[in-house]
């Protein structure tokens, strides 16, 4: 009885001593690799202000809303698009300008519009079917030539909590074309 007893004891010693070993290898990487790879400086800029998106194209947030009910169901009409799940689209519009004395194609793809827990692309589906609503998502810009556009971004119900999809329209979003090692972000305030 008591063998078995001290056999148990031994046993739970070594579960237990392995797995805080486990622990301390874990959070001794985690510490590693947190002294070798720097975290992400971040620039932003509000609305009016510039970042540079690519090489010689700068970019600046004009204005951002989200759609009524209403207009987001005859855009949904006019485009044949449907939904599975309930949804707030996120109307973006934009100003590029190209610095650099050669022509640039800027492809608008990599910007993403986050929010805590949260990040969607430019929504092709009905940005295509817009018939001119929403710009394409490949720019051409001359050198010296401004351009607005104008991108939906689509926030679907089942991203967030129900309290949370209450109030998503007072949440805070910005927009993120770049993540390591220069986080790069434009603002919707």
């Amino acid at each position: 009885m008591k063998k078995r007893a001290g056999k148990r004891r031994k046993k739970s010693i070594l579960i237990a001593a392995g797995t805080v070993l486990v622990i301390i290898l874990t959070a001794a990487g985690y510490q590693k690799i947190n002294r070798e790879i720097p975290p992400a400086v971040v620039e932003a800029a509000q609305i009016g202000e510039w970042l540079e998106y690519r090489d010689g194209v700068m970019i600046s947030l004009d204005s951002f809303r989200f759609l009524t009910g209403d207009e987001q169901e005859k855009l949904y009409q006019e485009t044949g698009f449907e939904t599975i799940y309930e949804t707030k689209l996120l109307e973006v519009t934009l100003t590029l300008e190209n610095t650099a004395a050669e022509s640039r194609q800027v492809a608008m793809s990599d910007l993403y519009a986050e929010g805590i827990g949260i990040s969607n692309g430019i929504n092709k589906n009905i940005a295509d079917a817009s018939e001119g609503r929403y710009s394409s998502n490949m720019q051409e810009l001359q050198p010296g030539e401004k351009k607005q556009v104008c991108y939906p971004y689509e926030i679907l119900k089942n991203q967030v909590s129900g309290k949370e999809w209450a109030e998503i329209t007072e949440r805070e979003f910005w927009l993120t074309f770049s993540s390591y090692p220069v986080k790069k972000k434009l603002l919707l305030p």
